[in-house]
């Protein structure tokens, strides 16, 4: 076996296989200071670089690069137990954080993702290895060519993840890791390839969601892992890029992706021509040059970003609000909170600090029947990831019901009152959505706010101050709606709405709010929405561009 360590930003690993160099990356970063779960601290305003795999970021608050031990690869597989080293909280944001991303790589709509299906994978002999990077088909040297004119800036790929990690830093030489990956499929593999495993470290800024759990828990790293073994998706071609030699131009380099790390993407670091192909870069950026990528990425991929993020922050509030009510932080400086109606006819308050309130009899019976019977034709599973003019999707991993999106022009009494409790704008509501759960389909645990101003669901830079949801049928066993901080559980009932606040108005997410949709034993309809701080403005999610449900105008 012959091992070629470079000592720089990447470590480059070129393992002798069958006659053939296979080459692993070990990507170095540097870790920014970020939020602690026990203290509480506010977001950062300014953004900082947070490093990416190719070097230190710009933050005057970042920490001195720590490289990972090379030899201590050998020994991930034998890492099959949780070591006392690490909380409950952090094995679980680990486990729920490995969920997501493999959710995200297994979906259709990520085969490819449109924006980020920059690049082709060509296979050619060649006479020479240039690089050294060898193929799965038929074990042909590979290239990675642009499909069409990419600018600087632009999303060439992502980084496909095959397995998350954590490591305990506190022995340099030695200090135990936990491996969260794929059992039923990559156990072998992990063994069998963990010689030529991509190992990456993700650094986390004060900006990014997993910096909440992983952050200032020192001395711990949280790391990526690409195996080269699996097969090779379109749109996750990161871990196959070839690296730039010496003297050698790269057109890239690989990023977290802000606002969504752990995932990754690799960037254009120059304008780029249909054919030409793609080469990573090998030595850290420049500061400026990374502090600019990413602002670009922010810009130019917001509303993509967004939709990933969400589902990378509910993965990781999971974890770290139901671990323990003690590491809920900033709760003594939340408010005000969205003012509300609080003479709306049968208003009750059914739980202070976090208020909840219910409204029976918010809809009549005749309203729920006839909204349930223009719902029902049209219901279809709880997407997510879904890209404007894609008609590909995936399954929300969270939620297993099935929904539909209900024009307001069809229930303008429904919206009155809505309205009228809620003391907001219509155009201040997110697109109406029915919900069906039929036996043994659930919401897991989630909260319906965002830390900070978000771009999602045809809002800019806003965030959901309330939520309003009301029960369409009465239900007998089962499908409660669970809040487990504060240990409300509320049984449906016809008629009855909910409404709660996910954050204040100051845009802090209140996480006592989490709640969750028990598993049905009989069916339940829900009728719900959320009031943005800020009015929908995105022509993407424009009422008019709701398919129509039925001519009942309720």
């Amino acid at each position: 076996m012959i091992k070629i360590l470079a000592i720089i930003s990447l470590y480059l690993i070129f393992t002798l296989k069958d006659g053939k160099f296979i080459i692993g990356v070990m990507a170095l970063a540097s870790r920014a200071n970020t939020f602690s779960r026990k203290t509480p601290k506010s977001r950062s305003s300014t953004t900082s670089s947070g490093a990416g795999f190719a070097g230190g970021g710009s933050s005057s608050k970042q920490k001195k690069t720590v490289a990972p031990n090379a030899e201590n690869r050998h020994a991930l597989s034998n890492h099959r137990t949780l070591p006392v080293e690490f909380d409950d909280i952090v094995k679980d944001a680990l486990r729920n954080l490995f969920s997501v991303c493999r959710e995200i790589q297994a979906s259709a709509f990520y085969q490819p993702p449109k924006w980020a299906d920059a690049c082709t994978i060509i296979y050619r002999l060649r006479q020479k290895f240039r690089r050294g990077i060898v193929g799965i088909k038929n074990g042909e040297p590979l290239t990675v060519i642009a499909n069409r004119n990419v600018h600087r800036g632009q999303v060439l790929t992502l980084f496909p993840i095959h397995a998350l990690g954590i490591r305990n830093t506190s022995d340099a030489n030695h200090g135990p890791e936990l491996i969260e990956y794929n059992r039923e499929e990559d156990e072998k593999l992990l063994v069998k390839e963990i010689e030529s495993a991509i190992r990456m470290n993700i650094p986390l800024d004060t900006e990014e969601p997993a910096y909440s759990v992983f952050g200032e828990n020192e001395p711990i790293e949280l790391f990526a892992m690409y195996f080269p073994g699996k097969q090779i998706v379109p749109g996750w071609l990161g871990g196959v890029i070839e690296t730039a030699t010496e003297g050698e131009q790269a057109n890239c380099v690989a990023l977290p992706l802000p606002g969504a790390a752990p995932l990754c993407v690799v960037v254009s670091t120059k304008d780029i021509k249909e054919g030409d192909e793609i080469v990573q870069e090998m030595r850290p950026a420049e500061n400026s040059v990374q502090d600019e990528l990413k602002s670009i990425l922010e810009k130019e991929y917001r509303r993509n970003i967004s939709t990933l993020s969400i589902q990378i922050e509910t993965a990781l509030d999971t974890a770290n609000v139901l671990g323990s009510q003690a590491n809920i932080r900033g709760i003594d400086h939340l408010g005000p909170f969205h003012r509300i109606n609080l003479d709306y006819p049968g208003l009750k308050q059914i739980h202070r600090n976090p208020d909840i309130y219910a409204v029976e009899n918010f809809l009549t019976a005749d309203e729920c029947d006839r909204i349930v019977a223009k719902a029902r034709p049209h219901l279809s599973p709880c997407l997510v990831y879904k890209e404007e003019g894609d008609e590909n999707s995936v399954q929300d991993p969270w939620r297993t019901s099935t929904n539909t999106n209900l024009p307001r022009a069809e229930v303008p009494s429904v919206v009155d009152k809505i309205t009228s409790l809620g003391c907001c704008s219509i155009e201040q509501l997110e697109i109406l959505q029915v919900l069906n759960y039929k036996k043994g389909q659930q919401f897991k645990p989630h909260t319906d706010g965002f830390s900070g101003p978000y771009s999602a669901c045809g809002f800019e830079q806003s965030t959901r101050l309330a939520t309003v949801f009301c029960y369409l049928n009465d239900v007998s066993e089962g499908g409660s709606t669970y809040f487990p901080l504060i240990d409300l559980d509320i049984k449906p009932k016809k008629g009855r709405a909910i409404i709660h606040f996910p954050a204040d108005i100051n845009m802090r997410e209140d996480k006592r709010t989490l709640h969750q949709g028990k598993p049905a034993i009989d069916e339940k309809w829900l009728l719900t929405t959320w009031v943005w701080k800020s009015k929908r403005t995105d022509e993407a999610y424009a009422e008019w561009k709701l398919p129509p449900l039925s001519i009942d105008i309720i």
